[in-house]
């Protein structure tokens, strides 16, 4: 395991075909089956992959339980958070440490269906440079289990909502912002996420406006999602009042022009280190544990 770093170098070129990203915190009760399960589905696309889970700062036996399961599979490197610093930390410091050579991030209790992922990297290879699965679209499939159909409804509700005033406040025209599931071509990605200075879950904000900002085409495309927990830290209607001030900082940095930023090129590095990054051998107003579990 390495020490930390506070240089941030540039995404060095592409090794591997995919980098799948997960961010995970205190998921040891459901995170063994789900990256096993999801390991084995890998190996049948025919592509070089790599798995990387960046773990925040459990409290939990999760650190442990990735451990061990890096150690036993080669496909799966486990990065670590100093400490719990949100879900946009993690998927940044996944992303700029990532291999492939097309990038999709996801959460770890697998809401989405595997097969979403599939299709998302296919219309990655066929040219789009970003892709973001979308629960509104009239053609997402929801499998949801009778107790939960108004816990779910609820999420939407919300959801709706919270998407309706990020669109009108950043004149963005995605639909599905918070969307757990999004692809980037490795470029884009780059492009992307080296300038993005939210930590915590509205990081994804900050994608849709630096991708408008340089003109990326940004395809929506419908889901299958199944719930079978109503599990989460975040309580919706609270948290989304707790989101309009950082919505106000995010909007301030974009008047500044924090997203007009130069594009850093891919570098010949062997490796990025991300600060706060731990890295195995083998290889903002926050609420504690709501940054993870925010959008899915």
């Amino acid at each position: 395991m390495s020490d930390f770093s506070d240089n941030l170098q540039r995404m060095k070129p592409a090794t591997k075909d995919l980098s799948i990203i997960f961010g995970c915190y205190n998921a040891s009760h459901y995170i063994e089956a789900n990256l096993v399960d999801l390991i084995h589905f890998l190996d049948t696309l025919g592509r070089s992959y790599e798995l990387i889970v960046v773990e925040d700062g459990s409290r939990d036996t999760s650190l442990a339980i990735l451990r061990r399961l890096e150690n036993k599979w080669p496909t799966l490197t486990v990065l670590r958070n100093p400490k719990n610093m949100g879900k946009g930390f993690s998927i940044r410091n996944g992303v700029l440490n990532s291999n492939g050579k097309y990038i999709i991030f996801t959460d770890p209790d697998m809401v989405y269906a595997k097969t979403n992922i599939i299709s998302v990297l296919e219309k990655l290879e066929s040219g789009c440079p970003i892709v973001v699965g979308n629960r509104r679209l009239p053609e997402s499939i929801y499998t949801v289990q009778n107790a939960l159909v108004k816990y779910v409804y609820s999420r939407h509700r919300t959801g709706t909502a919270y998407n309706f005033l990020v669109r009108k406040l950043f004149g963005l025209t995605t639909r599905d912002t918070q969307s757990g599931l999004k692809g980037f071509q490795r470029e884009v990605a780059s492009k992307i996420f080296e300038v993005i200075h939210t930590d915590g879950f509205l990081f994804d904000v900050e994608i849709f406006i630096r991708a408008k900002k340089l003109g990326i085409t940004i395809l929506e495309i419908p889901v299958h999602l199944t719930y079978t927990s109503d599990e989460s830290t975040v309580k919706q209607l609270r948290y989304f009042f707790k989101l309009v001030p950082e919505l106000i900082r995010i909007k301030l940095l974009e008047i500044g022009g924090a997203y007009d930023a130069p594009v850093l090129q891919e570098s010949q590095s062997s490796g990025v280190d991300y600060p706060g990054q731990q890295r195995s051998s083998k290889q903002q107003p926050d609420v504690e544990g709501e940054k993870q579990e925010a959008d899915r």
